[in-house]
């Protein structure tokens, strides 16, 4: 079928029904992971009560200092072990855990793999892991079996697959990690889909600047260069504009932020100085780690 074909089938067709078809497809693929991804049962409320935080790449968590972290619960997210202190971050007795996105393109499957690989010498065993997989033909999971990735680690499965847009009705099903969940447009949507699902009372979000839009590709995150991220923004968006794009993709994210604060009893606050994350309060992490009280 070709593009311009494609198109106009979609401008005469209504986007809640484009939407549940989206979806109808995704569940399909859903059914070949549905087993593995019920095992997420065993995370229902383990730390209920408890309180995590959740480390991203922005710039601004260059400033923090984050070594008192040893002591806390953390999720780390997508490239962070690239960061300096991660080991140290990751050590000790109390639970980590690693969360990675659904993968997409326009990374190619060696890419992929290259940077699973380079991955999995940096993170200790002790780290639980959770990867995200969707309808594309390589996921995580494929190309983690085939190369025999990670196999003295810990692992759980996260499926994206229900769109969210301005059409979508919230329910609490669908963020319950067991089943088909949210296709989050970041990692951070879908690390609180499941901290929340974990039962943590507050959460903490670090390096969630969201700030595309002030910054060059290049200053985009606390390190320069990735594996998997090379020359991303020409690769992905071509000829179209970066703030169009970026703006855009501001939007939907602070959407779902939105739509999980709105609907959980879960206290979420952003640490990240320098961001544009204005949906949560602010407090910094020197305060949070001196276990002053925030209402």
């Amino acid at each position: 079928m070709s593009s311009q074909l494609k198109n106009s089938l979609k401008r005469c067709t209504p986007p809640i029904l484009v939407n549940k078809t989206k979806d109808l497809i995704n569940y399909i693929n859903f059914l070949k992971y549905k087993e593995i991804v019920k095992n997420n049962i065993e995370l229902k409320d383990k730390h209920k009560g408890q309180r995590c935080f959740l480390l991203g790449s922005g710039p601004s968590i260059k400033d923090e200092n984050l070594k008192p972290l040893k002591n806390e619960i953390v999720f780390a997210l997508n490239n962070f072990y690239v960061h300096d202190d991660f080991s140290e971050i990751m050590s000790g007795n109390i639970e980590k855990y690693y969360l990675t996105a659904p993968i997409h393109p326009p990374q190619t499957e060696t890419e992929w793999k290259e940077w699973f690989s380079d991955m999995e010498i940096h993170i200790p065993n002790n780290v639980n892991l959770i990867f995200g997989i969707s309808n594309q033909i390589n996921t995580a999971k494929s190309i983690l079996d085939y190369h025999n990735l990670f196999e003295n680690h810990q692992k759980y499965w996260l499926y994206g697959g229900i769109n969210i847009n301005d059409y979508y009705n919230y329910k609490p099903a669908n963020i319950d990690i067991t089943r088909m969940t949210w296709i989050a447009d970041t990692v951070s949507i879908y690390s609180l889909i499941v901290a929340i699902y974990m039962g943590f009372s507050e959460i903490y979000l670090l390096g969630m600047d969201h700030n595309y839009i002030c910054n060059k590709e290049s200053d985009y995150r606390f390190y320069k260069n990735a594996i998997h991220q090379k020359n991303e923004d020409k690769r992905l968006i071509k000829d179209s504009s970066r703030t169009k794009h970026a703006s855009l993709g501001i939007y939907k994210i602070f959407s779902q932020y939105e739509l999980l604060t709105n609907n959980s009893h879960t206290k979420i606050y952003n640490s990240s100085r320098n961001s544009l994350l204005d949906i949560f309060n602010y407090v910094e992490l020197e305060d949070v780690i001196n276990k002053k009280i925030f209402c």
